[in-house]
């Protein structure tokens, strides 16, 4: 009985329906919209149209040509470690500088890399208003090269003998596509890192049921609401008033939750790589994290319910933005310059353990990101529950 009234007492708030199930469902179609095909995971993106111009021969010209070659080589990418089973590039042959600054005019070409073996020198043409794809190509391409010949020349007056290992990990040493061999599709393809963002959204669907635990300390504590306070007089045992508040918006988070995943997986086309128990551990543990820090907030923080509940929301939504849901390099910068924010962040913690879940090989990482949240779930739960306990209705 106290179950079916708290669980339509959950239904029927409306701030709740439409932050934990339809807010993140509206971002999803957001970024499925923004991202096209590239939040399918169909392919990272499409080979640049390239040609190349050697104004004078030597070593420095030959070895790009090279590593050009090889990028262009669809069988070469995708038997390497680079992570992609296309070429990264297309080669279009040129005639002079002029004709190829004539194709980047006409849209034939997107890249024109113009090498001077002699000075050791590489000028980089594209259009006036370039791609994205086509920027990161053409920086990380003669970065790359630059950084890894400089490596080339003292291998060979230091140590001569190991110069052909070097040459032949050159071109699988270009740095934006070796970042991406480190997170794998089971399938071994290259993991989408737009994946990310609607990782971050189911993570920041879980983390507004925080408001449920608010809620749920003012049907309880005496000294927040009227009805609290027949709560507390009442003859039934208070655990079981507890424990039905908390159960009945703890069934409600998680099917919201789940059908989050369906939508994401069905709807969404996002692969979830099938591992079904892992999913229900991470979605039972997710929300009862959430609920459970909500309760903290409610029981420590002043104000009326409203007030609670958006110091509630104001706490997760700080949460979920530096896990990357709005910036996606946030946690990267963290991971540089202030690695602790992202060990101690659960938003952070959640989306790793979701992304590794999904895109790695092996499970290590996603089991000790989910003994981090229940550890701390653990704690919340059991200061929330002798808070309540320990408490004087001096108010009834």
């Amino acid at each position: 009985m106290m179950f079916t009234y708290y669980l339509r007492k959950a239904l029927r708030d409306k701030g709740f329906i439409f932050w934990s199930l339809a807010f993140p469902l509206i971002l999803m179609l957001c970024f499925t919209t923004t991202f096209k095909s590239a939040s399918q995971g169909e392919i990272d993106f499409q080979p640049v149209n390239t040609a190349l111009i050697i104004k004078s021969e030597g070593v420095y010209a030959e070895e790009f040509e090279t590593l050009i070659n090889n990028l262009a080589d669809p069988e070469y990418v995708k038997e390497s470690a680079l992570g992609y089973n296309h070429e990264i590039m297309t080669l279009i042959p040129v005639d002079s500088v002029e004709d190829g600054e004539q194709k980047i005019l006409d849209n034939k070409i997107e890249i024109l890399f113009i090498v001077d073996g002699e000075n050791e020198k590489i000028d980089v043409k594209v259009d006036d208003d370039p791609a994205m794809t086509t920027l990161m190509v053409a920086r990380s391409v003669v970065e790359s090269y630059r950084k890894n010949y400089a490596l080339v020349k003292d291998a060979a007056m230091t140590a001569p003998d190991k110069l052909p290992q070097v040459m032949e990990t050159m071109t699988e040493s270009v740095s934006f596509m070796k970042a991406k061999t480190a997170l794998l599709d089971k399938d071994g393809a290259s993991a989408n890192v737009y994946n990310w963002y609607f990782f971050s959204t189911i993570v920041m669907g879980m983390f507004f049921n925080a408001t449920s635990g608010v809620n749920t300390v003012f049907d309880i504590q005496g000294n927040l609401s009227g009805y609290a306070m027949r709560t507390s007089v009442s003859p039934k045992k208070k655990w079981k008033i507890l424990l039905s508040a908390f159960m009945a918006r703890y069934s409600v988070a998680c099917a919201i939750t789940y059908f989050h995943l369906f939508a994401l997986n069905k709807i969404f086309g996002i692969a979830l790589n099938g591992r079904v128990f892992e999913l229900i551990i991470f979605v039972l543990l997710g929300n009862l994290f959430s609920m459970s820090l909500g309760s903290i907030i409610g029981l420590f923080t002043k104000g009326e319910q409203n007030q609670r509940e958006g110091k509630a929301t104001g706490v997760i939504m700080l949460s979920v933005f530096f896990s990357g849901e709005m910036i996606m390099v946030i946690p990267g910068l963290f991971e540089k310059y202030c690695p602790i924010l992202n060990r101690i962040n659960p938003a952070t913690i959640m989306n790793f353990a979701f992304y590794r879940l999904v895109h790695y090989p092996t499970l290590t990482g996603f089991w000790m990101n989910m003994i981090k949240i229940a550890v701390a779930t653990v704690v919340f739960l059991t200061i929330a529950i002798l808070k309540l306990r320990r408490e004087k209705y001096a108010a009834i």
